[in-house]
C-alpha cells in the first residue's frame, strides 16, 4: 500500500520501465528531474556528477555561504572546479540557521528554517535534502510538531476564545488532537467543516495530479492546462472558488468553495502547516507549488547528527582562508547540512570543501565577513569586487553563481559591463528588482521541562491564535528540553510588530500567551519557560545581508518567476553568471529549491564550459529544460472559473 502523507497525499511511483531521471510523486512539478538519483549514483562510483574540460581547474566566484552557495561550491570541487566562496557574515549556512544551547540536554533554536519536507519518509530517496542529510550523513530527524500533528496536542484560540460563532460562554482552547494518520479534524463542527474542504481539495487534485505527474511524455502539457487555470488566481481567490468533483482532462479542480467565515478560519488554521492568512495575497499558484506537490507532507525536523566521533572540526574554532575565525560545526540541528557539505569530504573528493579553502596551494578559497560589492564583465572573464574590512579588492574569475536574496542583491551588488540584451535583459533586472520578499520573526524561549509530557499540564503544546502572537510551538528532539517558539509570524503579522524592541517584543508575547492559557485552561505558560535565560528573536527583514526571509510572488508573475528559474539554461553561457537559491525558485521558503538550483547552476556551468558527465547521464538527453516559450493565458477570471461560479 502507498503511504498516506499529510492532508491525503498519496505517494506514487513510475512505471518501472520508465527513466531513472523520473522522480517519484510528489516532487516539484515545473521540471521533473530525480536529482537524488544522479547525487546518488555518482557516491556509489566514487566521482562527481561531472568532469572540468581535461587540464583545466576553472574558477567559480560563490556569492553567498548558504546552503545554496555551498553545494554549488562541493559539487563543483568535486567536478575539478576551484569555488571561491563570499560569505557577508560571520557564518555559515544563510537561511539555515540554528542557534546553539549549552551542552546536548537542550534542544537548540531554529531561527530559519526549521521543518522540512523529504517528499515522502527520510530515506524515501526522492529529494536533494534526502540525499545529503540521509543517505551521506545519516543525520536523525524527527517529525516536526505541526498543529494537528503534535503529541501534546494543539489548542486552537479564535475571537478571544469564544469560538468560530461564539458558541462559548468563557474562553476555550478547541482541541486539535494528534492522530496517527489523515485526516484529523479539529474537535469543533465549524473548524471540521474547513478541515473536510480543504482535505477534499487537496485529495481531489492529489489523486488525479500524482498519477499524471509519473507520466514524463504528458505531464509539461498537463502542468500547462493547471497553469493556464491557477496562475491569475490568489491564494484567496482559491479559497473562494466552488468545489468541483469531476475532471475533464483540462487542469481545473477548483478551489475550495468556502465562504467569508469559512475562509478566515482557514487563515488561522491552514493546511497542516500553521496560519496561512499572511499569504492570502499572493499566487494560488505558489499555494499548488508548494502544498500539492510534496513541501508541505510529513514535515521533519532535522536533530542532527547523533554519533559525532570522528567528525571533522566538531567544536573547534575554525578560520577562514584569511585567517579569520568564526564558530566550528556542532552538527546540530539545520545547520548539520551545511557544516556537513563544508566540513565533510565529499566520496570521490580528495579533500573537503573546508579543508580544500584553508590549503593554500589549492587555490579553493572561503571568505566569511566579504561582501561582494560588484561584478564585472571582462570579455569572457568576471571581475568580483569585494569589501573586507573596510578595504575593496578584487579579484578575476572565469564564472560566478549568485545566491543572496534578490532584495539583497538590488540593494547591494552592483553588475557592470554585462550586455542588456543577452546578459541581463530587462525581464531578469525587472524580476529581481520587483519579486516580493516576505519577512518573518521568531520569539523563543529555553523551556524548564516539556510541559506537554506532564499530566497535570493542561497547556496543549501547539497554540494556534489569530492573537497578534500567531502561532506557538513547543519543540523537544531527542529527548532532550525543549524550546518554545512563543510567536512565529509571517508578512503583516510580523511587520505589526517590528516598531518593539526585542525585550518589550518578548514581554508583550509571553503576556498574551498567559493570557490565553491563563483564561481556558487555568494555567500560565511561563510557568515552564526559562525566562532568565531570555529571549532568542530574529526579524530576517532587519538582516542586511537578508532583507527578507522566502520570496513570494502575487499571480500573474509566470514570465518574471521564469526569467529567474531558466536563467541558468537561457543566459548563463552568454553572461559568465549562474543564479542558485531559495529566492530565484518558485517554491519560496523552502531548501529543497535552493540545493536543486544549485544542482542545476552546476551543470549547465559544467555544459557551458564544455566538461563531460558521468555515470551515464547527458544533460541533452536526461536533463528536462525549461518551457520559456509557454506563458499561461491572461484571462482573469478564467472560463472554467467563470463556469463553476
Amino acid at each position: 500500500m502507498r503511504p498516506v502523507l499529510d492532508y491525503s497525499i498519496e505517494e506514487v511511483s513510475p512505471d518501472p520501465s520508465a527513466s531513472q531521471w523520473q522522480p517519484k510523486y510528489p516532487n516539484p512539478p515545473d521540471l521533473a528531474f530525480n536529482y537524488y538519483n544522479l547525487l546518488d549514483v555518482a557516491r556509489e562510483n566514487g566521482n562527481g556528477i561531472a568532469k572540468a574540460p581535461s587540464g583545466t581547474a576553472p574558477t567559480v566566484a560563490i556569492v553567498g555561504g548558504g546552503v545554496a552557495g555551498l553545494t554549488a561550491a562541493r559539487e563543483l570541487l568535486r567536478c575539478g572546479y576551484t569555488p571561491k566562496i563570499f560569505e557577508a557574515t560571520n557564518r555559515v549556512g544563510g537561511r539555515h540557521y540554528t542557534v546553539h544551547n549549552s551542552g546536548d540536554s537542550i534542544t537548540d533554536m531554529e531561527m530559519g528554517a526549521m521543518r522540512f519536507p523529504f517528499f515522502g519518509a527520510p530515506g524515501s530517496k526522492n529529494c536533494v535534502l534526502d540525499y545529503y542529510l540521509t543517505s551521506e550523513a545519516n543525520c536523525a530527524t524527527e517529525a516536526f510538531p505541526n498543529p494537528g500533528a503534535a503529541p501534546g496536542g494543539t489548542g486552537i484560540y479564535v475571537n478571544r476564545g469564544f469560538g468560530p460563532k461564539d458558541e462559548f460562554s468563557s474562553p476555550t482552547l478547541i482541541s486539535w488532537p494528534k492522530s496517527e494518520r489523515a485526516p484529523n479534524p479539529p474537535q469543533d463542527p465549524n473548524l471540521k467543516v474547513v478541515y473536510t474542504k480543504v482535505t477534499n481539495f487537496v485529495g481531489f487534485f492529489s489523486g488525479i495530479v500524482g498519477k499524471l505527474y509519473v507520466d514524463a511524455d504528458n505531464w509539461p502539457s498537463t502542468w500547462q492546462k493547471i497553469s493556464n487555470n491557477y496562475e491569475q488566481l490568489t491564494v484567496s481567490d482559491l479559497v473562494y472558488t466552488p468545489a468541483t468533483s469531476t475532471y475533464n482532462d483540462d487542469g481545473w479542480f477548483g478551489g475550495f468553495g468556502m465562504d467569508d467565515q469559512e475562509a478566515q478560519l482557514f487563515a488561522l488554521i491552514g493546511s497542516g502547516d500553521g496560519s496561512w492568512g499572511a499569504f492570502y495575497e499572493v499566487s494560488a499558484m505558489w499555494f499548488i507549488r508548494c502544498v500539492m506537490f510534496g513541501f508541505n507532507s510529513n514535515l521533519q525536523s532535522v536533530v542532527g547528527i547523533l554519533d559525532k566521533s570522528g567528525l571533522p572540526y566538531y567544536g573547534e574554532t575554525v578560520h577562514d582562508s584569511n585567517g579569520t575565525q568564526y564558530p566550528g560545526p556542532l552538527y546540530r540541528g539545520i545547520q548539520t547540512l551545511s557544516e556537513w557539505l563544508l566540513y565533510q569530504k565529499a566520496p570521490g573528493a580528495g579533500q573537503s570543501l573546508y579543508d580544500a579553502a584553508i590549503d593554500s596551494s589549492e587555490g579553493t578559497a572561503l571568505f566569511v565577513k566579504t561582501v561582494v560589492r560588484k561584478i564585472t564583465k571582462q570579455g569572457n572573464k568576471i571581475q568580483i569586487d569585494y569589501d573586507l574590512d573596510g578595504e575593496v579588492k578584487t579579484i578575476t574569475v572565469d564564472y560566478a553563481i549568485l545566491t543572496p536574496t534578490l532584495w539583497s542583491s538590488q540593494v547591494g551588488i552592483e553588475l557592470s559591463g554585462f550586455d542588456n540584451k543577452n546578459d541581463f535583459p530587462d525581464e531578469v533586472i525587472s524580476a529581481r528588482n520587483s519579486q516580493h520578499n516576505i519577512t518573518s520573526c521568531k520569539v523563543f524561549y529555553r523551556l524548564k521541562e516539556n510541559f506537554w509530557e506532564n499530566p497535570d499540564v493542561k497547556i496543549p503544546q501547539i497554540l494556534v491564535t489569530d492573537d497578534f502572537a500567531q502561532d506557538g510551538y513547543g519543540v523537544s528532539w531527542n529527548g532532550t528540553t525543549g524550546v518554545y517558539l512563543v510567536s512565529y509570524t509571517w508578512e503583516d503579522d510580523a511587520v505589526k510588530i517590528l516598531p518593539e524592541d526585542d525585550k518589550d517584543l518578548a514581554d508583550l508575547m509571553v503576556t498574551k500567551l498567559d493570557e490565553i492559557t491563563g483564561s481556558t485552561v487555568g494555567q500560565k505558560l511561563s510557568a515552564y519557560l526559562d525566562m532568565d535565560s531570555g529571549p532568542t528573536i530574529i526579524h530576517w527583514s532587519k538582516q542586511p545581508s537578508y532583507r527578507g526571509c522566502a520570496k513570494l510572488y502575487r499571480q500573474r508573475n509566470w514570465a518574471l518567476n521564469y526569467a529567474l528559474i531558466s536563467y541558468n539554461q537561457t543566459l548563463s553561457k552568454n553572461s559568465g553568471v549562474y543564479l542558485a537559491g531559495e529566492n530565484y525558485g518558485v517554491e519560496g521558503g523552502w531548501t529543497e529549491p535552493a540545493l536543486r538550483l544549485a544542482i542545476d547552476a552546476v551543470i549547465n556551468l559544467v555544459r557551458n564550459d564544455g566538461g563531460t558527465f558521468n555515470n551515464g547521464f547527458s544533460p541533452s538527453d536526461n536533463y528536462p529544460s525549461y518551457d520559456t516559450e509557454f506563458v499561461p493565458e491572461n484571462v482573469y477570471p478564467s472560463p472554467n472559473f467563470r463556469s463553476e461560479s
